[in-house]
């Protein structure tokens, strides 16, 4: 196994998904390899970090049906990484130096400036801390968005879809992912977010339009399901043409025809 498989079995292993043949295995490599150790622990003491930040809970798209269907991410892998221990290079272990610094560097911040002033945080400063927070989930957002590992971009929609204010640069990353990705669950995962957003005109009309280009029925009821949630009217006339064509699934024909009489 190479030195970049075992990084990326590194999430798994703190998250206990390893099984205990490669549990066994991970644990022989790591006791032989002190910068896989290091990036080990850069990697828990992120997790931590994150920790601190709320969780949210995922909407109606994302059911049943997307947990199922998890299994197929295990086939989104990154490419192999070659060169030195740079803490800037791609793939996983240069998101774990970069998140680390980024996390480390914000946290001592707030910790000499409260030092130093000795006194409860203004309004402002509360203020200024959550606007902060906001600019690194849609930093973390962005960055993982436009990595080739589909667990990657899942993680990606999760980090956006905690963003209050997206400016526009996210809400195209995540309509575009919508609309182009790969993978059908970090599609599903996009819509969950993208709901999240309908106050915003073109996302509305973003979700409309991804209605006639998908090629995944759970997607597509999905997507009706989300447009009748929103009350989009505008978007009775996809269903009307899903609910008539021929080559129309049939699942996704029945629902559309549901949600003709929803309106």
């Amino acid at each position: 196994m190479t030195s970049e498989e075992l990084r990326q079995l590194i999430p798994e292993y703190l998250s206990g998904r390893l099984g205990s043949e490669g549990r066994a295995l991970f644990e022989e490599q790591l006791s032989k390899d002190a910068e896989l150790q290091f990036e080990l622990e850069e990697l828990r003491a992120t997790w931590q970090g994150m920790g601190l930040i709320p969780a949210v809970q995922p909407g109606s798209a994302l059911r049943a049906r997307f947990y199922q269907r998890l299994n197929d991410l295990q086939s989104g892998r990154s490419r192999p990484v070659r060169g030195g221990f740079a803490w800037w290079k791609p793939g996983l272990s240069g998101l774990v130096r970069q998140t680390t610094i980024v996390l480390a560097l914000f946290c001592l911040g707030m910790y000499v400036g409260r030092v130093s002033v000795g006194v409860r945080p203004t309004n402002d400063q509360s203020a200024q801390l959550q606007s902060q927070i906001q600019n690194l989930r849609q930093t973390m957002a962005l960055s993982l968005l436009d990595r080739q590992s589909a667990a990657s971009r899942l993680e990606g929609v999760s980090w956006g879809s905690q963003v209050e204010h997206p400016d526009q640069d996210l809400l195209s990353a995540l309509i575009s992912t919508l609309e182009h990705d790969s993978n059908t669950n970090v599609r599903l995962a996009a819509l969950d977010a993208l709901e999240k957003f309908s106050g915003e005109a073109p996302v509305r009309q973003a979700m409309v339009n991804a209605l006639s280009n998908q090629d995944s029925p759970l997607v597509q009821i999905a997507l009706i399901d989300a447009l009748v949630h929103i009350r989009e009217k505008s978007a009775t006339g996809e269903f009307r043409k899903l609910s008539t064509e021929a080559n129309t699934n049939s699942a996704v024909r029945q629902r559309a025809q549901w949600a003709l009489k929803s309106f």
